[in-house]
C-alpha cells in the first residue's frame, strides 16, 4: 500500500490536485522565456481567461504591471535572484477590471527543467479598506488642523504652506505615494503642541523670555504625546516629535544626529525653515527668497540635511512656485 501511495502517478495525482484546488492563484513560467507553462483554475476564474488562454503568454500580455517593459524588468528579476515578491501589484482581468495583487515567484529545478512558480493573491478587498483607513486618518489630519486654524491662524497657515513645501520636495526626491502621503500629513498638523502653548506667547511681536522659549520648544514633544496612541499607517507622531532636530544633534527635544532622524522629519526641517524665514513673523519681517535660499545653502551639512537642501534648492530655483505656495 505504502508503494502505491507513494508511486510517481499517486505524487503526481495528489499534487494536481493541490495545485488546482488551491485559493491562491498559481503561475507556472518557464525559466528561460518567460512563458506561462500552466495556470491553476482559481487564477484562470480571476482574470477570467481559460486556461488555454493563458498558456504561452508572457506576464505583460495578461496585464501583469499592465506595462510591458515593467513586467519584463519584474520577470529578469526573478530569473537574477530566484525570488520576488511584490505586496501591491496592479492586475488586469480580461474584461479590463484592475485588481490589487500580491505576487510571490519562487525559481526552482523539475527534473533536467527549470521552472519559475508564481502565487498570486486578490488583496483588492484589503486594499479597499486601507484606503477607507487612509480617507478616516486624512480626516482626522484636517480636523485637528482646523482646531489649530480655530485658535491660531497663523499657525495653521504655516502648517499648509510646509506641507505643500515638504510634499514636492519629497516628490522630487522620487518617495513613494504612500510615503509622501505621510509627509503630507504630518506636515499639517507638525506644529499641533502648540495648541497648548497660550496664544499671547506665540504671537508676541517681542523676543522671548528664556522660560516662554522653552515652553515653545515643548510643542515637539507635546505634539508626539497628543499623536501617539492614534494608530496612523505613517509614523506621524515620531515625524512631529523630530521636525526640529538637527543633524549635528544641535536639535531637540531628543538631540538625534544624521541618520537617528526619520528622513520625513528631515524634509519637514527643510520646509519648515524656508516657510518660517520667507514668511512675517511678529517679531520681524520676512527674508527675501534670495536670502531664505542663501542661509538654507549655509546650514546645508550643519543642521539641515544637505541631500535634502540640495533638492529644495533645485526645485525653488525659479521662485515662481515657491512664491505661490507662500502667497496661499
Amino acid at each position: 500500500m505504502t508503494d502505491s501511495y507513494n508511486s510517481s502517478a499517486n505524487v503526481g495525482l495528489r499534487y494536481l490536485r493541490l495545485f488546482e484546488a488551491a485559493q491562491d492563484g498559481i503561475l507556472i513560467l518557464d525559466f528561460n522565456t518567460g512563458r506561462i507553462q500552466d495556470a491553476n483554475l482559481f487564477l484562470s476564474n480571476l482574470l477570467e481567461y481559460t486556461k488555454e488562454d493563458l498558456i504561452g503568454k508572457e506576464l505583460w500580455e495578461i496585464g501583469f504591471l499592465v506595462d510591458k517593459e515593467a513586467a519584463l524588468n519584474v520577470y529578469k528579476e526573478i530569473k537574477n535572484s530566484g525570488y520576488v515578491r511584490y505586496e501591491d501589484m496592479p492586475l488586469r482581468t480580461k474584461n479590463g477590471m484592475m485588481l490589487d495583487v500580491e505576487f510571490i515567484c519562487n525559481s526552482y529545478d523539475v527534473g533536467s527543467d527549470k521552472v519559475v512558480q508564481c502565487n498570486i493573491r486578490d488583496i483588492s478587498d484589503r486594499k479597499k479598506s486601507e484606503r477607507k483607513l487612509v480617507v478616516a486618518f486624512e480626516s482626522i489630519i484636517i480636523a485637528m488642523s482646523k482646531a489649530m486654524e480655530s485658535r491660531d491662524p497663523y499657525t495653521a497657515g504655516h502648517q499648509k504652506r510646509v506641507a505643500s513645501i515638504a510634499v514636492l520636495i519629497a516628490e522630487k526626491m522620487g518617495m513613494g505615494l504612500d510615503q509622501i502621503q505621510g509627509v503630507q500629513m504630518a506636515g499639517m498638523i507638525h506644529d499641533i503642541g502648540k495648541i497648548s502653548i497660550p496664544a499671547e506667547i506665540l504671537t508676541k511681536p517681542i523676543a522671548l523670555t528664556d522660560i516662554e522659549r522653552q515652553m515653545v520648544r515643548s510643542h515637539a514633544e507635546n505634539g508626539y504625546q497628543i499623536l501617539k496612541d492614534v494608530p496612523f499607517t505613517w509614523p506621524i507622531a515620531d515625524i512631529v516629535r523630530q521636525h526640529h532636530e538637527r543633524i549635528d544633534g544641535s536639535g531637540y527635544p531628543l538631540g538625534l544626529k544624521g541618520d537617528q532622524i526619520l528622513l520625513e522629519a528631515r524634509i519637514l526641517a527643510v520646509a519648515d525653515t524656508i516657510e518660517a524665514m520667507a514668511s512675517h513673523r511678529p517679531y520681524r519681517p520676512a527674508l527675501t527668497l534670495d536670502a531664505t535660499f542663501q542661509e538654507i545653502e549655509r546650514l546645508a551639512g550643519n543642521t539641515l540635511d544637505p541631500e535634502v537642501v540640495d533638492v529644495a534648492l533645485d526645485l525653488f530655483k525659479g521662485r515662481e512656485l515657491i512664491k505661490e505656495i507662500l502667497t496661499h
